[in-house]
């Protein structure tokens, strides 16, 4: 809004015969004004243009561009309770990708276990602080990709602890 006062004033400010009104403000730096007389909407600023995926994840469904696996093919029995769970497939199923909660002093990991042609395994790591140690009582989302030698296909995804 200042911008568009600057330029009616600084239009304003100037007489018919080409001489230019004495100035008593600092030096503003060139303000590009619409050619058509009398027009009172700023120009257009351009928008950014994207640079890359987005920076961070939704917390909530399936990211775009992930896809869910099928029903059944994820096995996570193993898992501890509190262990977490919940994935996407990204690049073409090439990468898993965990959802997860993180918080205090708890750091969560995940890395690709044993491949063959029927499963994939992802081995899940929670490290627990010390007995007695002080953390923060925050939790953030994180997400754990872990990319597979080969895309996931039809092969069962096996999740388990890791220590």
């Amino acid at each position: 809004m200042s911008v568009l006062l600057l330029s009616v004033a600084a239009c304003g400010g100037q007489s018919g015969s080409g001489a230019s009104a004495p100035s008593t403000s600092a030096p503003v730096s060139p303000v590009p004004v619409s050619s058509a007389p009398g027009s009172t909407s700023p120009p257009p600023v351009p928008l950014p243009s994207p640079s890359g995926p987005p920076q961070s994840r939704p917390t909530q469904g399936v990211p775009p561009g992930d896809t869910a696996p099928a029903p059944g093919q994820v096995d996570a029995s193993a898992l501890p309770p509190g262990y977490p769970h919940d994935l996407t497939l990204a690049q073409g199923g090439k990468v898993v990708v965990i959802q997860a909660e993180e918080g205090g002093c708890d750091k969560l990991a995940a890395r690709a276990g044993e491949q063959t042609a029927q499963q994939a395994v992802v081995v899940v790591t929670v490290t627990k602080a010390p007995h007695g140690q002080m953390c923060p009582m925050h939790i953030r989302d994180i997400s754990l990709p872990v990319t597979l030698d080969q895309p996931l296909g039809g092969r069962k995804l096996v999740l388990r602890p890791g220590s």
